[in-house]
């Protein structure tokens, strides 16, 4: 009875708060559709016009239908698992104190574990939705040295969860923490794909940032599990998977002035596409917003959740490396798609309404000069058959006089 009287009050609290949440979504939105188009591109929507802007955005939620509709699955499945409520069973009385503490604290999402949660389902659809898709096209910027080391923090969190149940995810969404490493181990498989490529080209410079990775990792990390060789693992996915942001980037911007070649194959044989046909794809920019998104449910996490407590340092400076290598990706991941709405915008045909209208005044002018120039030269046409006959005329007296003097000689 308590937990359908706690399920109705959570309903009656999401529905309370339901149009506060719809009306700041439809603020913020609105900011970014005026000011976004005008602060990179000079473009004002009022200019455009809001039929046009429709029927664009339609047409990107068209192309990108499988993808929009995978991010709808997941979220209504994240909220039909947060409706099942509290099915967490501790082991200790001390533990389900802190768990009712953390619900009390998070409410609506009860515990922040849901974030990492929700984090680890996003990736996947990244890559069976978004990656993969991009990938055919050549030019994805999750392939190479970044699927390299998003496989290598995939495997070492996979091996951190098989050897602790001290770094397990709770929540409604983790089914017992066995949904987030399901979606990290289903990962494995697609990060393997992508990143064979990075591997056979640069060998040594896979095993050097792994290993760097690896090394700087342990020297800090947590002691929940009570085991440094377990311990360590946690830090150094992450710090892999800081690593592997800023290969996505750096993939990302090579792409965007040209680099790897125009007429390179991938691992697989498959012809490179043009960058120009590449800028304008719409996955790639899906990707890079999802990507961004996940990131940032994990660097709130680590900002606001995980308070810092010199009990649960084994060694080093876990907090602040989670915390500094969090926002380090999220920020890398911002970058890579402020690089591809630059490079996707084409400034050239983005000229202001003044500067349109003077091109079209410009336009009209020659126009006009080039009809009045030819009216003259058809007056003058017109004129030329009025003097051809006396032409005619006098070239004809002139052989007449010729003929009678050649007979008086004669």
């Amino acid at each position: 009875m308590d937990a359908v009287v706690g399920q109705l009050g959570l309903v009656t609290q999401m529905a309370m708060s339901a149009p506060q949440g719809v009306l700041g979504v439809t603020a913020i939105a609105a900011v970014l559709c005026l000011e976004v188009p005008y602060r990179v591109a000079g473009i004002r929507v009022s200019d455009i016009g809001v039929m046009k802007c429709a029927k664009n955005t339609a047409a990107v939620l068209y192309r990108c239908a499988p993808e929009v509709l995978g991010v709808s699955m997941v979220l209504f499945l994240a909220l039909l698992l947060r409706m099942r409520g509290d099915t967490e069973v501790m082991a200790t009385v001390q533990e389900q104190q802190i768990w009712e503490q953390i619900k009390v604290e998070w409410p609506i999402l009860m515990g922040a574990d849901t974030l990492l949660n929700l984090q680890a389902m996003l990736r996947l659809l990244v890559l069976c939705f978004v990656a993969i898709r991009a990938e055919w096209g050549g030019r994805s910027p999750m392939s190479g040295m970044a699927a390299l080391l998003f496989l290598a923090a995939a495997i070492t969190r996979g091996t951190l969860n098989t050897q602790s149940l001290a770094y397990r995810l709770e929540g409604p969404l983790s089914l017992g923490g066995d949904l987030p490493i399901a979606c990290e181990f289903a990962s494995v498989p697609f990060f393997a794909a992508l990143g064979f490529n990075g591997l056979r080209r640069a060998p040594v410079k896979a095993v050097v940032l792994v290993s760097g990775g690896l090394w700087f990792a342990s020297h800090h990390y947590l002691n929940l599990a009570k085991d440094p060789s377990t311990d360590r693992l946690f830090l150094q996915a992450h710090v892999l998977e800081m690593l592997a942001a800023f290969a996505y980037v750096v993939r990302a911007c090579s792409l965007m002035v040209g680099g790897g070649g125009e007429n390179s194959e991938d691992a697989r044989g498959l012809k490179v596409v043009e960058k120009s046909e590449w800028k304008g794809n719409v996955f790639v920019g899906f990707m890079h917003v999802l990507l961004t998104f996940q990131q940032a449910l994990s660097a709130y996490y680590f900002l606001t959740a995980f308070e810092p407590h010199q009990s649960l340092v084994g060694s080093g400076r876990p907090f602040c490396v989670l915390t500094i290598a969090n926002l380090l990706a999220l920020g890398a991941f911002l970058c890579a798609a402020a690089v591809w709405a630059g490079g996707s915008v084409d400034l050239t045909g983005a000229l202001p309404v003044e500067a349109l209208i003077e091109a079209v005044q410009l336009d009209d002018a020659e126009v006009s000069t080039t009809e009045l120039q030819g009216s003259e030269a058809a007056t003058e046409l017109l004129r030329a058959p009025e003097t051809t006959p006396k032409a005619a005329t006098q070239s004809k007296e002139v052989g007449t006089t010729d003929r009678q003097q050649a007979t008086t000689e004669a």
